[in-house]
């Protein structure tokens, strides 16, 4: 087969895949530097927020930000059964970039348009995105291959959200981005002026860095809608190096609450989402410690039972599998992803202080990495099963959760031979267990 003909397979595949997805939202700016990738992450999870199941895309090769920014930098994708798994930063969002697959996070991507827009079909063609209601795909600023392979291979995307800065060079820069979709026949979805003004953490005032209004009167010039402005906060600057966006830190930032607005307006005409496996304000969010924002290293270190042992008097979480909702009674379940609820356990000192019973929306079926997000989400510093494979107890460490498996009996009995040091921390045998990641 021709080389021609290999890549015509491989662009028809990967619009396929796109094609099964029922939202696209292609985020672009004309110029880098203008908080593109901040505002394709926060619209994710600002999606997730509503209960849309949604993948990222990071399709900025040389700048491959979208990773750090939900969180998950540094956990590395997986394959499986011919697919690219994208790596979960929660049971809602997955991120599928390639510093997922680069060893060091410094090295350059030094390529070629044509490996370049290879890179992109791979990631959408072989990517599971099968979970998706909403595909966001953070592109390459400019107009160039890049942007340009992406239209192509998602031509019946929703449209595009083209990102600026008030100051007159960004909005140049803008005005040929609109006009760049348009020449592609794809509907520009609106223009999002970022950086509009600077919030004083310590006032309140705003003050105008770098003017303001300017992306409002350029989407009316060019006859497109405008989605709103973001203002510049202490929040979501802290908010992009912390791995955790804006909307889900501090959704009472002004930013934050921008950046919502833009959500909905997006999402305004939808139907809603094909599979809603959970609320929207799912109980969980009222359980357990905040979601740490360091790396998956660091957490995994901090939450070493060597490190946090039961003798220690901070608050840690147990999240325990099992197939009943009678708490500290409930028998332990062999299968951590299969299991019907899961019983938090809050432990103080090796103590139990209190517990509380959710249930596992991904029982039925999940993708890989989903199930150990959700149990970060749940605030859980362990899990505890009956069993479970060696590629699942790579993930939850990767997300800083630490193992229990073997454990039988009671939730109340498994939680103490944790503590006790009485159950395996590396896994053990689970039928099917590559299929329940």
């Amino acid at each position: 087969m021709s080389k021609h003909m290999e890549f015509k397979l491989m662009q028809k595949e990967a619009q396929k895949v796109a094609a099964s997805v029922p939202h696209k939202i292609l985020v672009m700016s004309g110029k880098g530097g203008v908080g593109k990738t901040t505002v394709a992450v926060n619209l994710a999870f600002a999606l997730a927020e509503e209960g849309y199941h949604v993948g990222i895309l990071d399709a900025d090769l040389h700048g491959p930000n979208a990773a750090l920014m939900a969180g998950v930098e540094g956990i590395p994708a997986a394959a499986e059964d011919g697919k690219l798994v994208p790596v979960f930063a929660t049971s809602k969002v997955s991120v599928l970039s390639i510093s997922a697959f680069m060893k060091d996070r410094d090295t350059p991507i030094i390529w070629r348009g044509p490996r370049k827009a290879g890179a992109i079909q791979q990631f959408l063609g072989e990517g599971d995105w099968s979970h998706a209601d909403v595909l966001v795909v953070d592109c390459p600023p400019g107009t160039g291959d890049e942007p340009l392979s992406v239209a192509q291979l998602i031509p019946d995307a929703d449209g595009v959200v083209i990102v600026t800065t008030p100051q007159d060079v960004a909005l140049l820069d803008s005005r040929k981005s609109i006009n760049f979709v348009k020449q592609l026949n794809m509907p520009v979805l609106g223009v999002v002026e970022n950086m509009a003004g600077f919030v004083c953490p310590h006032c309140g005032e705003t003050v105008d860095l770098f003017k303001v209004g300017g992306g409002e009167k350029a989407a009316g010039e060019m006859s497109v809608a405008f989605l709103g402005r973001v203002p510049l906060t202490q929040a979501v600057v802290e908010a992009g190096d912390s791995g955790k966006p804006v909307v889900i830190a501090h959704p009472e930032d002004k930013a934050a609450e921008a950046l919502m607005a833009v959500a909905t307006k997006l999402a305004s005409g939808w139907k809603g989402p094909k599979d809603v496996t959970s609320e929207k304000k799912t109980e969980q969010k009222d359980v357990g410690a905040e979601t740490s924002s360091e790396t998956a290293a660091q957490k995994a270190e901090a939450n070493d039972p060597e490190t946090k042992n039961a003798s220690s008097n901070e608050i840690q979480y147990v999240a325990v599998a099992t197939d009943g909702t009678s708490g500290l009674d409930a028998k332990v379940s062999g299968h951590f992803g299969r299991c019907t609820h899961y019983t938090l356990v809050e432990t103080q000192g090796g103590k139990i202080v209190g517990h509380k019973v959710v249930e596992n929306p991904f029982a039925a079926s999940h993708e890989p990495g989903q199930v150990p997000a959700f149990v970060k989400e749940l605030g859980a510093h362990v899990i505890i099963s009956g069993g479970m494979g060696p590629r699942a107890v790579e993930l939850f460490k990767q997300y800083g959760i630490q193992i229990g498996t073997g454990a039988t009996g009671s939730v109340r009995a498994a939680v103490e031979q944790y503590w006790s040091r009485n159950l395996n921390p590396d896994g053990g045998c689970e039928e099917s267990e590559h299929h329940h990641h």
